[in-house]
């Protein structure tokens, strides 16, 4: 195992240092996982769960630290990222609390010739899970994967973002503090095809549960069919935020709109966020007037190092994933769209962009994910053209809807083809305890308090015959008797004297 150092990509400075495995060493890995699992699964659920509570204080306790780490390797903001380690401790408990009530059942004897059985269905285990985690939340999502597939009696196998692993490597220090054994929770970096082969594609492994990219999720469901291993997929979403006619004479809808825009698209995480409105759809009657007041908006912020508390914006995580971002706004400016503001990268850093004039026909209106703060407005006519433009895209992730007519807001909530609709607020927002996933191509499964526990197990039904008698108030009908009674007593007897012998 060799050690690789992380760089601060805005100084060129040294974060810190992470091992990185070869694809023997990961094998290895697994291989020990996979024996010391079943033993963590025989721990009992509330001492996992005091366990993975302790962790998550010792999150809490150690917050400035993981912080400054991920501001610095990452380049989140310091207070975003503060308040990113704050809210996984939360999701780490919430997780805990939920889980510890994910009953099982007991199935009633509603079907005739059951009625002497009694059946009984609980949760267990899937075995080893592999969490593949972004570089945009490396400690929420780590949490958000990590304890409910441990506390469900899960080995877990963390493969760290390039961009942020430093942060995770804590993260993972931390829980074995905690009490979390050393041979059921593995931190790992390594290369692709290292990865791939002897992790993701280890039949051992029953899980794969990953945050990213599109172009990654069909990687990880190529890599898991050649076993039937389960994949808890969040990818890429293009969520539309329209804002109605009715912000044409209501001041207060459109500060709502911006900042809908400035938590999800401008401030937050600079843009790389997977759920956030990157497609502003905006009525026509409405366009002008909300693009200069945000752009006004945006003339005041101001840019810097993650790790200053007086700016807002700061960079993007690497300046190859800023040099993408650029050539996607040159790609839709070509397309015939209009810089208002911005447009221009220096290194890692994207100024905040608005695009004028873009048409629903362009890349960036459908399937074009901009990761970075770049906003497109495109203006509609009618409540049913914003919905078939906020509907042409192969994501579903999230949406929003700014409006104070009620009736409207059912309208656009129940035919927005997403797995939430938000009103009056970001699609960037993520409820602890909501069912957060996707529909269409954005994903396979749910995370969220209890959701991931479901996720992470599996159910097993436990049967035992005839050993519950009952007593029939009417005969059963002609027929629908056991076939086996015409020869059954003479099998019976025929078994008592060869077992007499």
């Amino acid at each position: 195992m060799k050690m690789i150092e992380v760089f601060d990509e805005s100084t060129g400075s040294v974060v810190g240092s992470v091992p990185y495995y070869n694809g023997n060493e990961i094998a290895d890995m697994v291989d020990t996982a996979f024996a010391s699992q079943p033993r963590w699964e025989k721990v009992p659920l509330f001492e996992r769960g005091q366990i993975l509570y302790k962790f998550c204080n010792l999150i809490e306790e150690h917050s400035d630290e993981l912080a400054a780490v991920m501001a610095n390797e990452m380049g989140k903001h310091i207070s975003q990222a503060k308040a990113e380690v704050t809210n996984a401790a939360e999701v780490g408990r919430a997780n805990i609390e939920v889980g510890k009530h994910l009953y099982g059942e007991v199935l009633c004897d509603n079907s005739e010739g059951y009625e002497n059985h009694l059946l009984f269905v609980r949760r267990e285990a899937l075995g080893i899970v592999a969490g593949v985690i972004p570089f945009n939340y490396p400690v929420d999502l780590t949490i958000q994967k990590m304890v409910p597939a441990l506390l469900m009696g899960n080995a877990f196998i963390c493969k760290a973002p390039a961009s942020a692993p430093c942060c995770v490597k804590l993260l993972i220090d931390l829980a074995h503090k905690a009490g979390i054994p050393k041979d059921v929770l593995y931190f790992m970096t390594s290369g692709r095809e290292d990865c791939t082969e002897k992790l993701l594609m280890n039949k051992k492994v029953a899980c794969i549960a990953m945050t990213g990219g599109n172009e990654a999720g069909t990687e990880m469901m190529r890599a898991a069919a050649p076993t039937i291993k389960k994949v808890v997929l969040e990818l890429g979403g293009n969520d539309p935020l329209i804002i109605t006619e009715e912000a044409a004479g209501n001041p207060e809808l459109i500060v709502t709109a911006i900042e809908a825009l400035a938590w999800g698209r401008i401030i937050e995480n600079n843009g790389q966020v997977c759920s956030a409105p990157k497609r502003t759809i905006v009525h026509k009657h409405v366009k002008d007037t909300f693009i200069k007041c945000l752009a006004a908006f945006v003339d005041g912020l101001k840019q810097g190092h993650a790790t200053d508390p007086n700016v807002q914006l700061t960079r993007l995580v690497s300046e190859k994933a800023a040099k993408k971002v650029e050539a996607q706004i040159q790609h839709t400016v070509a397309q015939g769209a209009k810089v208002i503001r911005g447009g221009k990268r220096n290194g890692c850093v994207v100024d905040v962009t608005i695009l004028d004039d873009v048409t629903r026909d362009m890349d960036i209106a459908k399937d074009l994910e901009i990761f970075g703060p770049v906003i497109p407005v495109i203006s509609f006519e009618t409540d049913e053209e914003a919905v078939e433009i906020a509907n042409q895209t192969k994501y579903g992730l999230s949406a929003s809807v700014i409006t104070k007519d009620l009736k409207k807001a059912f309208y656009f909530t129940e035919n927005i083809k997403a797995s939430a609709v938000y009103v009056n607020g970001s699609s960037a927002l993520r409820h602890n305890d909501q069912p957060f996933g996707g529909c269409k191509s954005t994903g396979i499964g749910n995370e969220g308090a209890g959701y991931s526990c479901a996720e992470f197990s599996r159910l097993k039904t436990y049967g035992f015959c005839d050993v519950s008698p009952a007593e029939r108030l009417y005969a059963p009908e002609e027929g629908t008797g056991d076939l086996l009674d015409i020869n059954i007593a003479e099998i019976k007897k025929l078994a008592e004297e060869l077992t007499k012998k």
